[in-house]
C-alpha cells in the first residue's frame, strides 16, 4: 500500500513530536528537521540547521557518512553526543528518502533508563514506606507486650501477697486453735471440742480450697484442664451447692434461695460444673451484707439451661464487668483472696461451650449467669439424674 503525501507528513508530525524517539533527518549533511526526544538529549546542536556529523563521536562519524551515502533502509549502530557530556548508543534505521535526505530514526535508551529508575525510585520509597509503618506496627506490639508484662508482674506480686496473707492467716488460726488445746487445764467438753475441731476443718478447707484453685489456674492456662461431660441435672447441682454451703452462709448471716423454672438438663461435667457455681455462690457470700440473702436460679432456654447467681451487694461497676474475670483479680478491689474464684469459672464454663457474664441484679448487687448448653438426643437419659461426683 502506497503512502500518500498527506499520511507522510501527518507521520512525520507525530514522530517529530514524539519524547522517545530519536528522529533525524539530514540532508547533504544538514540537519533539516529534529524530533523533541533529539533535542532533550543532543541539546541545541540538534536544531534545524545544524551540522550533522556534530551530534556524533568522533569514533561513529566515518560510520555515520557510510550511512548517510548508503542507498537501501538499515541499521546503524552509532555513538550520539549527549548534551551535558558523555556518549549514548544508540541504534538507527537509516532510511534515504526521494528528494535525497536521510531520515534516521533511533530510540533513545537513555530516557527509557531514567524512566526505569525512577520506577525503581518510587518502589523503593513505598517499601520504605511500608517498612516504616511496619516497624511502627511492631514497636507498639512491644509496647503492648512490655506493658503486659508489667501488669503481669504486677497481678503476680499481687497474687503472691494474697496468698501469702490468706495463708498465714488460715495457719496463725489452726495454730491458735491448737494452743488453746495445748494450754487447756481440764479436759474440753463436747461442744468446746466441735467449736475447735469446726475452725480447725474450715481453716485447712480454705487452705485446700486455695491450692486447689492454683493448681486449677495453672492447669487451665497451659491448657491441660480437662472435662468429662455427661447428661447433668443442674437442679441436683444447685442441691448439692446448697447443701455445702449453707453452713458458711450461715455463719456470714446469710441465707441461701434457689428457684428452678423446668427441667435443666446439660451436658456438663458434673465435678466442675459444681466447682463453677460453688465459686460464684461463694464470691456472693462474701459481697453480700449479713441478714439478706444470695439467690440461685436456674431455667431452661433454648439449648442451653441458665443458671444465676444474684447478690444484695454493692454490685460490679460496668466498666469493670469485663475485668472481674481476669486472674487475680479482686471484685471491688477488696483484700484476703486470690481472686481466682471467677477467673477459673470462665475458663471451665468456656470448656463447656457456654458463656458467663455478670450485669446488674434487681436488688442492685451483682447477678453473675453462665449459660450451658443441653444434652443432645445421642446423650441418652441413663444419666440424668446422676450426682456431681464433687465429694
Amino acid at each position: 500500500m502506497a503512502v500518500t503525501q498527506p499520511d507522510a507528513a501527518a507521520l512525520l508530525g507525530a514522530l517529530l513530536a514524539s519524547q522517545d524517539d530519536l528522529l533525524l533527518v539530514v540532508q547533504r549533511g544538514e540537519i533539516t528537521h529534529a524530533s523533541a526526544a533529539a533535542g532533550r538529549l543532543l541539546g541545541g546542536a540538534a536544531a534545524p540547521g545544524g551540522d550533522a556529523a556534530s551530534l556524533f563521536h568522533e569514533s561513529s562519524r566515518e560510520k555515520l557518512a557510510a550511512a548517510l551515502a548508503h542507498e537501501a533502509p538499515a541499521t546503524w549502530e552509532l555513538q550520539v553526543c549527549r548534551e551535558h557530556g558523555g556518549q549514548e548508543a544508540v541504534t538507527f534505521l537509516v532510511v534515504p528518502a526521494a528528494d535525497g535526505s536521510r531520515v534516521l530514526l533511533g530510540r533513545a535508551f537513555l530516557w527509557d533508563e531514567a524512566r526505569r529508575r525512577e520506577a525503581t525510585a518510587i518502589a523503593l520509597t513505598s517499601e520504605l514506606a511500608n517498612l516504616t509503618r511496619e516497624l511502627a506496627t511492631k514497636g507498639a506490639e512491644l509496647e503492648a507486650a512490655r506493658a503486659g508484662l508489667e501488669e503481669l508482674g504486677r497481678q503476680r506480686e499481687d497474687f503472691m501477697s494474697i496468698v501469702s496473707h490468706d495463708l498465714k492467716s488460715s495457719l496463725n488460726a489452726i495454730r491458735l486453735q491448737a494452743a488453746l488445746l495445748q494450754q487447756a487445764q481440764s479436759d474440753p467438753t463436747p461442744a468446746q471440742r466441735a467449736t475447735i475441731a469446726g475452725r480447725l476443718l474450715r481453716n485447712v478447707d480454705r487452705m485446700t480450697a486455695l491450692i486447689s484453685g492454683i493448681l486449677d489456674a495453672a492447669l487451665a492456662d497451659a491448657g491441660e484442664l480437662r472435662i468429662a461431660a455427661r447428661r447433668l441435672s443442674m437442679e441436683d447441682v444447685v442441691a448439692e451447692v446448697v447443701d455445702t454451703i449453707a453452713p458458711i452462709a450461715a455463719e456470714a448471716g446469710v441465707q441461701i434461695r434457689s428457684a428452678a423454672a423446668g427441667a435443666a438438663l446439660v451436658r456438663g461435667d458434673g465435678r466442675r460444673v459444681y466447682q463453677v457455681l460453688v465459686n460464684l455462690v461463694e464470691n456472693a457470700i462474701r459481697h453480700t451484707p449479713p441478714g439478706t440473702d444470695v439467690l440461685i436460679e436456674l431455667a431452661a432456654g433454648d439449648g442451653c439451661v441458665r443458671c444465676a447467681v444474684e447478690d444484695a451487694g454493692p454490685g460490679v461497676a460496668p466498666e469493670e464487668r469485663a475485668a472481674v474475670f481476669e486472674r487475680f483479680r479482686r471484685q471491688g478491689g477488696r483484700a484476703g483472696r486470690a481472686g481466682l474464684g471467677l477467673h477459673i469459672a470462665q475458663r471451665i464454663v468456656a470448656l463447656h461451650g457456654g458463656s458467663i457474664w455478670v450485669e446488674a441484679g434487681a436488688r442492685g448487687g451483682a447477678r453473675f449467669v453462665f449459660e450451658l448448653p443441653s444434652p443432645g438426643d445421642a446423650d441418652g437419659s441413663a444419666d440424668a439424674a446422676a450426682g456431681t461426683g464433687a465429694r
